[in-house]
């Protein structure tokens, strides 16, 4: 996301106010690998699958308590799913 200048608090520096600290630091900058970007995104993407199974096998088994927990229940007061 990049700051919105409507919002308050939000500020932008202009480059006259970063100071020579950040005009030092602007020639230190390393250009990237092109496998890089790839790479960091791979890794992003195969922790948040794990997230994704790791919460699927706790609801799934949670769900499927609640779908047939009232089964008994239909069974000894005599009504029947459609």
């Amino acid at each position: 996301m990049s700051p919105d200048s409507s919002e308050p608090g939000l500020h932008t520096p202009d480059e006259a106010e970063l100071g020579p600290p950040v005009e030092e630091l602007r020639d230190l900058a390393w250009t990237l690998g092109a496998g890089f970007t790839d790479r960091v995104r791979g890794r992003i993407e195969r922790r948040l699958l794990a997230g994704e199974l790791l919460d699927f096998a706790w609801t799934a088994p949670l769900m499927l308590l609640l779908e047939l927990l009232p089964a008994p229940f239909e069974t000894l007061s005599g009504r029947r799913r459609p």
